[in-house]
């Protein structure tokens, strides 16, 4: 049976493959990750303060502070609620992670968020924002307060709640798990037919990104991750994503244009070692990257250059366009015109 929510997907996995590593991220020198078992424990332990909530109601909390944010992404969606990942800058530690925690809850309860979740210790904190204080000792487990202005008053449905991101325009967008699921579904067969793989085959994909979550790029490849059992490799500093990029030897890779210039020019500086045979099909970069994705629409050249070291560099769509294969024909097409007139 097909996945219904990306917190179902979540809970296959940690069945069938509990220790394998799903999320791994920086601390300091050193990398650490997550295993499928260690996130879904996570997402149920931090879902548990949520349950006083109406069904569907807002809850905002920091979508760009890895990896604390993609369970946290996951608990809120478990718990049958809309998650609304927020900026929240620094670690929590510093006065300017304080301090912009304090305008994402502000933030949060403009857009009519019912509850601010965040992670102290270890263990998930709710703080209401629906209400003019809370009641002494009630905990995470309080009444339903009503919506203020702009209230986030998003129906609960069969298989998830529905899930908010950044819409193009400055406001946030409403999308249901159904419209999650068709995207990630676009990006599997995209990334299958770029790594020549059968979509139901078992080979793990390599995913490094690190874009907040908030945005719609960052949201549907990890819940892309999430549903096929991709490996997750965050990277939130742009400084060092492309180091990552070259030590994690990805599958696929989400950066935006520059990035992607950058580690073209960085496999441009290498120089070429001379083949001992000649293969059918050139090698991938890095050993295995196959797949790359920006928003921006890519110049044909750059297409080129990639396909020619064995991997495809595609446009991930905006929301309204979910299919990277309609989002990628014109240029796909724009590249054979660009080849043909190099022949002739």
């Amino acid at each position: 049976m097909p996945d219904t929510s990306t917190p179902a997907a979540l809970v296959r996995h940690a069945a069938a493959d509990p220790e394998s590593p799903f999320l791994f991220w920086p601390e300091g020198w050193n990398w650490r990750w997550w295993s499928w078992r260690r996130v879904a424990e996570l997402a149920a332990r931090w879902s548990v303060p949520l349950a006083g909530l109406p069904a569907g109601a807002g809850v905002g909390f920091a979508g760009d502070r890895f990896p604390e944010a993609v369970a946290l992404d996951l608990a809120v969606q478990a718990a049958g609620l809309t998650p609304l990942p927020l900026t929240a800058g620094a670690g929590p530690s510093s006065p300017a992670g304080d301090a912009a925690a304090v305008a994402a809850r502000q933030a949060a309860a403009a857009a009519g968020c019912h509850a601010w979740l965040e992670i102290a210790a270890g263990e998930a904190r709710m703080t209401r924002l629906d209400e003019a204080s809370a009641p002494a000792g009630a905990g995470g487990l309080l009444v339903p307060g009503e919506p203020g202005a702009g209230g986030l008053l998003v129906a609960g449905e069969a298989g998830g709640a529905s899930l908010m991101v950044a819409g193009e325009g400055g406001g946030w967008r409403r999308l249901s798990q159904a419209t999650l699921l068709a995207a990630v579904a676009a990006i599997d067969a995209a990334v299958a037919t770029a790594g020549r793989r059968r979509q139901d085959s078992r080979d793990r994909e390599v995913l490094v990104a690190g874009r907040p979550l908030q945005e719609w790029a960052a949201k549907v490849l990890a819940a892309w991750a999430t549903v096929t059992g991709a490996a997750l490799v965050l990277e939130s500093d742009p400084a060092h994503r492309l180091g990552t990029v070259l030590w994690a030897r990805p599958t696929v890779f989400y950066g935006d244009a520059a990035e992607i210039t950058a580690l073209r020019r960085r496999l441009e500086a290498v120089r070429r070692r001379p083949r001992l045979r000649r293969s059918r099909s050139p090698a991938p970069p890095l050993g295995r990257l196959r797949t790359l994705f920006q928003t921006e629409a890519p110049a044909p050249a750059d297409v080129a250059f990639w396909q020619q070291r064995g991997a495809r560099l595609l446009r991930l769509p905006p929301l309204d366009e979910p299919d990277p294969g309609a989002a990628n024909r014109s240029d796909l097409a724009e590249l054979q015109s660009l080849q043909r007139d190099k022949l002739s």
